[in-house]
């Protein structure tokens, strides 16, 4: 695990540092400032070394890299349809009650997000020859869910501050992970185990929802002084979740049987 972490956190700094060059001549044109680069260090690197993680645990049969950027593109493309929808939503919904309404809010996010990523696991990845393995699940929809998470992370910190950035580095970008985390491991079961495939494939769109409606709702209350805990703790729960998922994937690999032979 040691030599995976290093990895990823190698992998992780070259990558965020290639990313940054491209930036670089904006500096010298007097469009970005050196702050603004900081600000998109913070906000690119924590997807990053998410991706490196998830790459390097996958020991035994590594997904190719051309479709892993695929994945991470349509996750950062789904930004623009994530506003538009959450803007004709938001505007749809005249309700009073704060309770009620931060609800509604929290449900609309949650359902257009996750559904999103669903989508471009479903239609593009899940497919693919190369999805041959429960973990494959798990890889695809992190890639997935991290593109998204960057281009979101880029949207906010851009309009914030330093400790905007590091805020989110703390809780958005894991909470995308998380739930990406679990709606790839019912893809991979779907995918792998004839039985009950459309259950796995509904609980794969389902589980996460529900995870990520409880943690807006519980943010979105910010009037109600403590009440943020509520998001920690239904973090920290998925988190668990998350973690147990991916050693039953990485334990029923079928390759990892073949590579012990």
């Amino acid at each position: 695990m040691k030599k995976i972490l290093l990895n990823s956190f190698g992998s992780c700094i070259l990558i965020t540092g290639l990313y940054l060059a491209l930036f670089y001549p904006l500096i010298l044109i007097n469009r970005f400032d050196w702050f603004d680069l900081l600000l998109v260090t913070l906000s690119i690197s924590p997807g990053i070394f998410i991706m490196s993680l998830i790459y390097y645990l996958d020991e035994y049969d590594k997904e190719p890299l051309w479709l892993l950027a695929i994945a991470f593109i349509f996750g950062a493309m789904n930004l623009h349809l994530d506003v538009d929808i959450l803007d004709f939503m938001f505007n749809s919904i005249n309700v009073e009650n704060n309770l009620i309404r931060f609800g509604e809010e929290a449900l609309s996010v949650s359902i257009t997000e996750e559904l999103l990523k669903f989508l471009v696991v479903i239609l593009i990845l899940y497919p693919n020859k190369n999805f041959d393995e429960p973990f494959d699940g798990i890889v695809y929809a992190v890639f997935v869910g991290m593109g998204f998470a960057t281009a979101e992370n880029i949207a906010f910190v851009m309009q914030g501050s330093a400790s905007l950035a590091i805020l989110r580095m703390l809780s958005a970008v894991p909470a995308h992970f998380v739930f990406a985390v679990i709606m790839g491991y019912y893809l991979g079961k779907a995918k792998t185990e004839k039985k009950n495939k459309f259950l796995y494939l509904f609980l794969s769109l389902l589980v996460p929802i529900v995870f990520h409606a409880f943690y807006d709702y519980f943010l979105f209350l910010e009037n109600i002084p403590g009440i943020w805990i509520g998001g920690f703790v239904t973090l920290l729960i998925a988190f668990f979740v998350a973690k147990n998922s991916i050693i039953e994937h990485l334990k029923a690999s079928p390759f990892k049987k073949e590579n012990n032979k």
